[in-house]
């Protein structure tokens, strides 16, 4: 393995691909992929069990057969015992887009139409299929299922909106179902013989008699959208599961062949695959949000509530710092979302609170990403107070005010930071000392002001007499730190001049100008040293003691 090679993902739940769930004894794994790599979950808690090795390209398909993980990545398929990969099949001319475990053997579908069938029993052996078969051209395949009972025999939805019953040992196409004029995104097997569901890219969900060729009942999604995702529940209740583009789950009564329950807010992106597990009244879903949750049906009114859930952020996160000798990240994505993630502990890794979200959120019909805070441009932590008060400082997208948060409870502190209130602009900058008690804060006006973090209530601003404003800088103020013995405060104007205060006297003692806007400083604590990054592209270090430029790169 190389110094630079990637190890393994943080915060990465699930990508949007299906996942796939297997029964091991009394025990149910999910695997799920993480882009170049794939991770397996004991469903009983959501812990974490194993993780798969990188692959060249990102996962398209997964299946799994007791010790066996099959992933599809561009045309190969690799197929892993446990963690280690132990054969790669590459016949494929085009892009594997399915994967279905099918007895003993594998089939895997291209976007090309081309069905190959491998058999993995002696996989050390063979790397060739033992069949192949060709679809017409017209039949893009979509999805790929086994009807219970029916011996040999598969059934492929195609974008074009017709089905086709296969049988894989002939190799011979059976029967053509018309289909209902939409393209097929999802097709599942239900309880009872012959039946299966199918999802349409038009919101409908066709309950069907394969045997007969007969229609039993058709439900329509009220939301907008393509049916993404489809299960049946096994446990005795006659319900169908259905997962839409817009991240909702509905739940069809089949018997009363109607509307049961529906969880609005289950997901903030289109539901990718649901499971209910085998006579269990529980219900796991996945989503493209980067979420895996499962849902329990166990109140009097028939309605789920949520049992246990894993999540990351939902959209790229902005800023991330180590805490706590490397043992945590912290991050804030643009999914507006401040975490916590454990470098060694998967299950605690958790999201930070902002109080009562979902209640607020519900009571105002609102979706609870609206309700958050803005997205965090910059964050500080202090590690030496986390026991005492409030220990992270973040300043947020067009926010005139900054926020703490007490990271022992892993909650939002009790203060807002809301420096030069005659006259607000948005925070842009901020830093602890390093002794804990002081935050300072720069603005997009050029004010800087530092606030006890133990009280909120702040305790002096910083100001350069000789600017017109009677501020810190007559532009944004891009960057501040602080040194490691509380004597000074350096910060960072957008026009390109640094200037060093004294920390407790905020008198300014020099100043140097970079000659081109700057973007970001970052300080190095133990050594003194200054990095600024600016438009120039160009790095430049200075060592703020000796006040002179040490390198550029």
């Amino acid at each position: 393995m190389g110094i630079f090679e990637p190890f393994r993902a943080i915060g990465y739940i699930t990508a949007s691909v299906p996942f796939s769930v297997q029964r091991l004894g009394t025990e149910t794994f999910v695997t799920v992929s993480v882009g170049k790599s794939w991770q397996i979950y004991n469903c009983a808690k959501l812990s974490l069990v194993l993780v798969g090795p990188q692959l060249p390209k990102k996962i398209r398909a997964l299946a799994s057969y007791r010790d066996y993980t099959f992933a599809a990545y561009g045309k190969n398929i690799a197929v892993f015992k446990r963690a280690h990969q132990v054969a790669t099949w590459s016949r494929h001319t085009a892009k594997v887009n399915l994967l279905i475990l099918f007895g003993e053997h594998i089939l895997s579908v291209d976007i090309d139409g081309n069905i190959f069938i491998w058999a993995f029993k002696g996989i050390d052996q063979n790397h060739a299929p033992i069949g192949r078969i060709l679809l017409e051209d017209k039949f893009s395949p979509t999805c790929i299922m086994h009807p219970d009972t029916y011996l040999n025999k598969v059934i492929l939805g195609s974008q074009e909106g017709s089905l086709q019953l296969w049988n894989i040992s002939t190799k011979k196409k059976l029967y053509e179902f018309k289909g209902w004029k939409s393209s097929i995104c999802c097709c599942i097997s239900s309880p009872a013989l012959d039946v299966v569901a199918v999802g349409c890219a038009d919101g409908k969900i066709h309950v069907h008699n394969i045997r007969y060729d007969e229609e039993i009942v058709t439900f329509t999604h009220s939301t907008r959208g393509a049916v993404t995702a489809l299960s049946f529940s096994t446990d005795g209740q006659p319900l169908l599961a259905s997962g839409g583009s817009s991240g909702v789950i509905s739940i069809w009564n089949l018997e009363k062949r109607r509307l049961q329950s529906v969880i609005r807010e289950a997901h903030d992106s289109s539901i990718i695959s649901l499971h209910f597990f085998a006579n269990e009244p529980v219900l796991m879903s996945s989503s493209a949000d980067n979420s895996v949750k499962m849902w329990i049906f166990d109140t009097s009114d028939g309605d789920p509530r949520l049992l246990r859930f894993r999540s990351g952020h939902s959209a790229p996160p902005v800023c991330i710092r180590f805490y706590a000798n490397g043992r945590h990240i912290l991050s804030a994505g643009q999914d507006r979302a401040f975490r916590l993630f454990s470098v060694i502990q998967d299950q605690q890794s958790r999201e930070l609170s902002q109080r009562h979200v979902s209640k607020r959120a519900k009571k105002l019909r609102l979706k609870e990403e609206e309700i958050k805070l803005k997205p965090v441009i910059s964050f500080d932590v202090a590690e030496i107070r986390e026991r005492d008060w409030c220990n992270v400082v973040t300043c947020h997208m067009d926010t005139a005010q900054a926020y703490v948060w007490r990271l022992q409870n892993f909650v939002l502190g009790e203060h807002i930071l809301k420096p030069c209130p005659e006259n607000p602009t948005p925070v842009k900058a901020c830093a602890i000392s390093a002794c804990g008690n002081f935050a300072v804060l720069g603005t997009a006006g050029g004010w800087i002001e530092r606030f006890n973090l133990q009280s909120g209530i702040s305790r002096g601003s910083y100001m350069d007499m000789s600017e017109r404003n009677s501020c810190a800088h007559d532009v944004e103020v891009v960057g501040v730190a602080c040194d490691s013995t509380n004597t000074l405060m350096i910060s960072a104007g957008y026009h390109g001049d640094i200037k060093v205060w004294d920390f407790k006297g905020r008198e300014l003692k020099s100043r140097w100008k970079i000659g081109c806007s700057l973007v970001k400083i970052v300080y190095h604590r133990s050594n003194g040293l200054l990095a600024t990054v600016a438009d120039d592209l160009v790095s430049r270090l200075f060592d703020v003691m000796a006040l002179r430029m040490v390198c550029k790169f």
